[in-house]
């Protein structure tokens, strides 16, 4: 049975863990294969997780997918929006106390976007000025 509760990253939005065990699964299991460990469905603020992956990387992936519901991240994808969601995901990563799952993915950064984290350490401090100031 899938674990269906309330992002403590952002009110509204729901999140299932989904595991293979569940008779869904095998219906988001294409998508987990073509989007990775999670995805959105933002119209209906409901984000999906893989819940075969170890549990440090549900909440990574929480933040994150809810990072693109609070950026707007809708329709085609822009260039930056991945590398976007994840300097988001940090900052609520932290604000929270989730350290451990804000550092994987802050080892992830490079692999995942092609250039280091301190890249764009200046647009994340912009990012946690519109975290803190919009909940």
């Amino acid at each position: 049975m899938a674990q269906l509760f309330e992002s403590e990253f952002h009110k509204g939005v729901m999140v299932a863990v989904v595991e293979s065990g569940d008779y869904q699964y095998q219906v988001l299991a294409p998508l987990f294969n073509e989007y990775g460990y999670g995805f959105v469905a933002p119209d209906q603020k409901l984000i999906f997780i893989d819940g075969n992956q170890h549990h440090v990387f549900h909440k990574m992936v929480e933040a994150h997918e809810v990072a693109h519901i609070i950026l707007n991240h809708t329709g085609i994808k822009g260039p930056n929006d991945e590398a976007e969601a994840d300097s988001l995901a940090m900052v609520l990563l932290r604000k929270y106390g989730y350290y451990q799952e804000a550092n994987l993915l802050i080892r992830e950064f490079k692999k995942r976007h092609g250039y280091s984290y301190n890249h764009i350490k200046n647009k994340q401090n912009k990012l946690k000025a519109h975290a803190y100031t919009n909940f």
